[in-house]
């Protein structure tokens, strides 16, 4: 048997890295709707990888609760129901209350500005289109604020609940939602400058709810062909081998 070196284990995170970023973002994009299967031949086909690399990438994604791994039925985009969607915006809706509430007390606010900038570029990927990133950034402000705070165990806990929120919008938003994220944000910002605790922590509270009834949970999505989703990275991976 062969020993793994360090370049072998740095090759190999390297792989694994750029399958789940692939993965990841066509879910974000929805590409890959709630309840798609993913199975691992026509993956391991298109990135030209192994099973065990794209198993790996499925644990770590069934980890971070994009998708679902269940026996003998194997691996499907995370289709979270109206209960846990509802369950886990109150959760998010109670956690960033006491937070916004924190912030509003501090006298030191000199933090505010990388905030307000991260809105700015928030709202500058909405206005192109910029689906992915405009999630991204939006989850990112809410963990920027928890930062903030100064509290660890307060970031953990808002980290996992905002990366399934990010699903949930990322599956369940209609593409012709109106923009509220940048423009919630910078009066929440508004309102912690202020000092104003009971407001920023209202505007918290509507935001969230304006996100969660933005959603609208799909029904019996269909199939996709796991090789036209992912064509493009197909298409890049055969020129780059070509170049070579």
């Amino acid at each position: 048997m062969r020993s793994v070196n360090s370049d072998d284990a740095s090759l190999g995170s390297a792989i694994d890295d750029e399958v789940y970023e692939a993965i990841f973002d066509a879910v974000m994009t929805r590409r890959l709707p709630p309840a798609a299967r993913l199975t691992e031949a026509p993956l391991c086909e298109v990135f030209g990888t192994t099973r065990a690399v794209v198993r790996r990438v499925f644990v770590r994604l069934a980890h971070e609760r994009v998708i679902e791994l269940q026996p003998n039925r194997g691996a499907s985009v995370a289709s979270p129901d109206i209960e846990q969607t509802r369950a886990v915006f109150e959760a998010r809706r109670v956690i960033e209350a006491g937070l916004v509430r924190k912030l509003a007390a501090q006298a030191d606010k000199r933090w505010l500005a990388g905030l307000r900038a991260l809105a700015a570029e928030e709202h500058a990927a909405f206005e192109r289109g910029d689906r992915s990133a405009w999630i991204e950034l939006s989850g990112s402000f809410h963990l920027r604020l928890a930062e903030a705070a100064g509290n660890d165990e307060l970031r953990r806990m808002l980290k996992t609940l905002v990366a399934r929120t990010s699903l949930m919008i990322a599956l369940y938003q209609s593409a012709q939602a109106s923009l509220c994220a940048s423009d919630e944000h910078v009066q929440l910002l508004d309102a912690i400058e202020r000092g104003d605790a009971a407001g920023a922590v209202a505007l918290s509270d509507e935001h969230l709810l304006h996100c969660e009834r933005q959603l609208k949970l799909e029904t019996e999505p269909d199939e996709p062909d796991l090789a036209a989703v992912f064509a493009s990275y197909a298409r890049s991976r055969k020129s780059g081998r070509a170049a070579g």
